[in-house]
Parts: C-alpha cells; sequence; structure tokens
C-alpha cells in the first residue's frame, strides 16, 4: 500500500460581529485516505474571548466533529490582535477519499477580529478498489 507524507492548512477570519465560521481546510484527492497524525493552530484574538475549535471529517461516510483544546495563551505588542492562542497536538483522524476536511472556529464575544491559522500533517494511503 503507497504511503506519502501530506500536509495541508487554512486561515479563518472572523471580522466584528461575525461569531462562527467554518472552512474547508482541503478535500482529500480521490482513491486516497489522509490519516491526519498532528495538527497545530495559532489564533489571533483579543483578551478575556475564549475561542473554539473544531475539525470535521468523514470516515466510513460519517462526519465526525473533533474539539480541540489549545494549551497557551500570551499576550502580544500587536495592536489588532493582542493575544496569541496557540497549541499543537498528535491526533489520530482518519478522512475517507474525498471528503472535506472542514476546520470551525466560534466565539460568544464577538468584539474585534480574529485570524486563526490551522495546519494537518500526517500519510496519504492509496485506497484499493474492491473487486
Amino acid at each position: 500500500m503507497a504511503q506519502r507524507p501530506f500536509q495541508t492548512g487554512a486561515a479563518v477570519n472572523l471580522s466584528a460581529g461575525e461569531s462562527i465560521k467554518e472552512v474547508v481546510i482541503s478535500t482529500v484527492p480521490a482513491k486516497k485516505r489522509f490519516h491526519v497524525k498532528f495538527l497545530g493552530i495559532n489564533g489571533f484574538g483579543h483578551p478575556k474571548q475564549p475561542l473554539f475549535y473544531a475539525v470535521h471529517v468523514t470516515t466510513g461516510s460519517r462526519t465526525g466533529i473533533y474539539p480541540v483544546a489549545l494549551n497557551g495563551v500570551a499576550e502580544i505588542a500587536e495592536p489588532e490582535f493582542p493575544v496569541r492562542y496557540f497549541g499543537s497536538q498528535d491526533i489520530i483522524l482518519y478522512a475517507d477519499p474525498g471528503s472535506n476536511l472542514i476546520f470551525t472556529v466560534a466565539r460568544k464575544d464577538t468584539t474585534g477580529n480574529v485570524r486563526v491559522f490551522i495546519d494537518l500533517c500526517g500519510i496519504l494511503v492509496d485506497v484499493r478498489s474492491r473487486s
């Protein structure tokens, strides 16, 4: 079974007044399965404004929603985004051929702009057709 490393990512921008946004990170190529092994998130926002993050993957024709808990917060010298939310973690997720990997960012307080970057890496694996 052929395998090759694969990495993909996306950015989500929430404008003032927006509370939630979903973006397609990537579409898994046909005849491949994406074995997601690691993810990293870098978010830029505002103090005391926690953000919710989730990754959606389809496995066996069922979409699962996996919330992500970040482990870091730091104040930074950036007037538009004075707080950085960050984290990375080992994960094991499998995404079906042709399915969309989706990333959700949500917040309760919609003051100010928010920018979040996500990166996923893992392995693309050939899927054999069943005869």
